[in-house]
């Protein structure tokens, strides 16, 4: 009896042990989906208080958890770079828009590989140092390396990609953000019938300039913003953020100095238009998202499934006009992006935008709207420039769904979260090569309900804007500019600088930025 009590105990732990091992490298850990829209302000979706339709972005807030201050790196590329690599972007060789550099880190596909994941992306890619996307078993869509395209066609068929190989765009019937999510949801069926967890990163253009849009989307919003004008719209997102405890108690940043009250704008049909476009533009990338979600409901993955959705950085108020030798030009730089002969109308006055014949921005009228309550735009180390929306679903994980935190997270914490998700480790080594070790910690503690043992402090630069936080305290500085200190508890939109009444406070903050760059091989 003795003997076969033992044969029995024996067997049962062989039978946990093989359940264990499963549990490892199966489908019983949690699939992973993170979505990135490009240049969406904090405000725009309807959970963080706009007025667009957005109900697939709220219906992973109303049954997941919203962050009020998580951040970005102010740019796309280098926002791409922190995100792909748990690292901050200039340890990778990023210093402005430009992908990876170095073989010094490791992105999230390659880790998550490691960890027995199945691993696809589909968007906008920026790692130059990767173009044969390594790490991804599946991938599709466009290096951005070479400026912003047109949503309806592009002029540079080598700029697309499907797996390792170039991708030539249809002629007609095809919209940019509509055919990424045509391949996630392919990777995604594909994947159902793997028997390994899977990760999927999708990287959206949207709703990055140019405006354009499909008219039916457009339709929807003509009236409003006619009605609304950007002085009512921007109150209104305000009153609504507040309503939902999203933000603290101090006054938003007001209206750009450069941009008029709305009721002395002239051209307001045009203006409102500018808005309605990209307000399409967002609507449709909700609709895709939707699409996304039912894609992970048909398969039988959406009560095991991580949904993340965040933003690559603030809302820009930079858009392009026309040269007579039909390229477009930014503002007063000299680069320029070139067209194919399609793109002849540059969006002014008396030119709708919309079509795929017009190239043009909804300007710092609506930028400010988009970034409400608080101040400046892309590129910018202000909170406009940083501050982004972050939203996580995870059925079972997240009791108190619906709920807000204001736990300080920045992108650098996404690799460290998703490999705590999955199970899996951050190597010292990578295959032949040192990696250096991660700078983001695990967002999975605040998911738990609990307090996170956060950063000591976080750091920005890009072109000379630069910034570090530290609890409430950030100090900030734009190119060529002095430090400004704001306490962001009592000044949301940092508009009261207190540098010189606290010099002390403002010192503190300097020394360890300096520290960090030069840690970070900066410089600056």
């Amino acid at each position: 009896m003795k003997i076969l009590f033992s044969v029995l105990s024996i067997a049962l732990i062989s039978m946990v042990s093989i359940c264990s091992a499963q549990d490892t490298t199966g489908k019983d850990r949690p699939n992973i989906v993170l979505i990135m829209a490009d240049d969406m302000g904090y405000s725009d979706a309807g959970c963080y208080g706009g007025e667009i339709e957005t109900p697939n972005i709220d219906s992973l807030a109303s049954e997941g958890l919203r962050f009020s201050q998580f951040y970005n790196c102010a740019v796309c590329g280098p926002t791409r770079a922190s995100l792909m690599t748990g690292l901050y972007h200039h340890q990778v060789g990023v210093r402005e828009w430009n992908g990876i550099r170095n073989d010094k880190c490791l992105n999230i596909g390659e880790a998550l590989k490691e960890a027995g994941y199945r691993t696809m992306m589909v968007g906008k890619w920026t790692d130059i140092q990767s173009p044969n996307f390594k790490g991804f078993d599946r991938s599709f869509g466009s290096l951005a390396n070479k400026g912003p395209t047109n949503y309806f066609k592009m002029n540079r068929t080598d700029d697309h990609f499907l797996d390792k190989e170039v991708y030539t765009l249809p002629e007609e019937g095809y919209f940019k953000t509509d055919a990424y999510t045509d391949y996630a949801v392919e990777f995604l069926k594909e994947a159902s019938t793997i028997d390994q967890p899977f990760f999927l990163y999708v990287a959206y253009v949207a709703p990055h300039w140019p405006l354009h849009a499909k008219e039916k989307d457009i339709a929807k919003y003509r009236k409003k913003y006619r009605e609304l004008g950007w002085d009512r719209c921007h109150d209104q997102r305000y009153q609504r953020q507040q309503s939902m405890d999203l933000i603290g108690a101090s006054p938003p940043a007001p209206r750009d100095p450069v941009v008029p009250p709305w009721e002395e704008a002239e051209h307001k049909d045009w203006e409102a238009e500018r808005m309605a476009v990209y307000a399409a533009q967002v609507d449709c990338l909700d609709q895709n998202i939707g699409r996304i979600l039912g894609t992970l409901e048909e398969i039988g993955a959406e009560e095991n499934t991580v949904v993340m959705f965040l933003s690559d950085n603030g809302a820009t108020e930079r858009y392009p006009k026309a040269k007579p030798d039909g390229s477009f030009y930014l503002d007063n730089e000299e680069t320029t992006w070139r067209t194919d002969g399609t793109r002849t109308k540059p969006v002014v006055p008396g030119v709708m935008p919309g079509p795929a014949d017009t190239f043009g921005g909804y300007g710092p009228e609506w930028a400010h709207v988009s970034n409400t309550p608080v101040r400046g735009y892309k590129q910018s180390s202000f909170e406009g420039g940083i501050l982004t929306p972050l939203i996580v679903k995870w059925p079972g994980k997240i009791e108190e769904t619906g709920g807000i935190t204001h736990q300080v997270g920045h992108v650098i914490d996404m690799m460290p979260t998703c490999l705590e998700i999955a199970g899996g480790e951050y190597p010292r080594h990578y295959r032949d090569r040192e990696i250096l070790p991660l700078e983001g910690k695990s967002l999975v503690p605040i998911f738990d309900g609990k307090e996170r043992d956060g950063h000591s402090a976080l750091f920005w630069e890009i072109v000379g804007h630069r910034a570090v936080r530290k609890g409430d305290w950030k100090l900030v500085g734009q190119t060529g500019e002095p430090w400004e200190l704001y306490d962001l508890k009592a000044d949301r939109a940092e508009m009261i600088d207190l540098a010189k009444q606290k010099p002390e406070v403002a010192k503190e903050l300097e020394t360890l930025y300096q520290e960090w760059s030069e840690r970070c091989n900066e410089g600056r």
